[in-house]
């Protein structure tokens, strides 16, 4: 904020409104990252920063800060996130690890994400589902709830989408022994048909693979027990 000096007493400000002050980053890829008041606010092609004659070191008020958010980064981000869920469901948390990568600010992507929330584009319970069902016949329960906690679903919404799949295909624990059967068939190659031959010590390592990757116990046994059957 400018201000100056009357008489020798207390300052009054100069100019009205709020001005914020603007810093350009090292230009990454074809764009440049712009903080205001040292935030990322989002990055602009060379020609609109010249538009918009934005200075590193400068200062800009609240009308050109509007300008650049609603006219040019926000709309720019709801086309980016549309376009990635046209490609694929994504979580809140995915959109906005893409929206960081891609240098927009915090309140851009927010902003972004509520937008497309509002339609209804983001649905978690959908996108839990559909990968429950892609990945149940090779992966376990464990595993698969692993990596859907990474792309940000909370175990609430997994299990309501575990209680659906049930409700569709029946026993899920019939699902991990389809898994475990087909994770040791893959383990073993050829040699999938010869487990009651095998050595106690390798069946071991075996068990211990299987189990590492998610597999309860009793899923594994009972595997080994179908294959040698």
């Amino acid at each position: 904020m400018k201000y100056g000096w009357v008489c020798g007493s207390a300052p009054i400000f100069l100019r009205k409104g709020i001005y914020m002050e603007v810093k350009l980053g090292e230009k990454n890829g074809k764009k440049i990252p712009v903080y205001i008041d040292g935030e990322l606010l989002g990055a602009l092609f060379p020609k609109e920063i010249d538009a918009y004659s934005l200075i590193s070191e400068d200062e800009i008020g609240e009308e050109k800060y509007s300008e650049i958010l609603e006219e040019t980064l926000l709309p720019r981000a709801k086309r980016y996130v549309m376009n990635l869920l046209i490609k694929s469901d994504k979580t809140e948390a995915e959109l906005k690890r893409k929206l960081r990568s891609a240098l927009y600010g915090e309140e851009v992507s927010e902003r972004a994400i509520e937008y497309v929330r509002g339609y209804h584009y983001i649905d978690e319970l959908r996108t839990a589902t559909a990968y429950i069902r892609t990945k149940m016949d090779s992966s376990s329960e464990k595993e698969i709830r692993y990596k859907l906690e990474e792309k940000g679903i909370d175990d609430e919404t997994i299990d309501m989408a575990y209680d659906r799949i049930l409700e569709e295909m029946g026993d899920i624990e019939n699902s991990e022994l389809n898994a475990a059967i087909g994770f040791i068939k893959r383990r073993l190659g050829s040699r999938a048909g010869d487990t009651e031959e095998m050595p106690y010590e390798e069946k071991q390592k075996l068990m211990a693979a299987a189990y590492r990757k998610g597999f309860r116990t009793e899923s594994i046994r009972m595997a080994l027990s179908r294959l040698e059957e």
